[in-house]
């Protein structure tokens, strides 16, 4: 008999709740509409703004000119590495023709040097 009245007691719990869970929705409902037409400074964050288009005409055309700016500080930066590139070529090669210059009279130099320091020892020039 135990059985049989706990088998009636799930049975009855079933039955409530199937009554009890709709209208429990329903009231919840009608106490949350209730509370938030008490209460609009809540429903202000869920209201979208829309932005003038005055505003958004402003921002495609700061857009604009930022990726215009871009695009001519890029290009800016290519010509002045490639106007460097063959500046630095030049100066190398300017370096190097003048280090065999400064090489051939360091030489002349030297020769005189010892020819002079010859003279002054001897008093004969070799």
């Amino acid at each position: 008999m135990t059985q049989q009245s706990d088998t009636h007691s799930i049975g009855d719990e079933a039955q409530i709740r199937r009554i009890t869970d709709p209208i429990a929705g329903a009231a919840a409902t009608i106490a949350i509409s209730e509370f938030a037409s008490q209460h609009p400074e809540l429903r202000q964050g869920s209201v979208t703004a829309e932005i003038p288009p005055p505003l958004k005409w402003a921002s495609i055309i700061i857009a604009g000119l930022f990726t215009a700016g871009a695009a001519t500080l890029a290009f800016w930066l290519v010509s002045s590495v490639s106007s460097m590139q063959v500046t630095l070529a030049r100066m190398d090669e300017r370096l190097a023709n003048q280090t065999a210059v400064q090489s051939e009279q360091l030489k002349d130099i030297s020769g005189r040097v010892t020819a002079l320091e010859s003279y002054h020892r001897q008093g004969v020039v070799q």
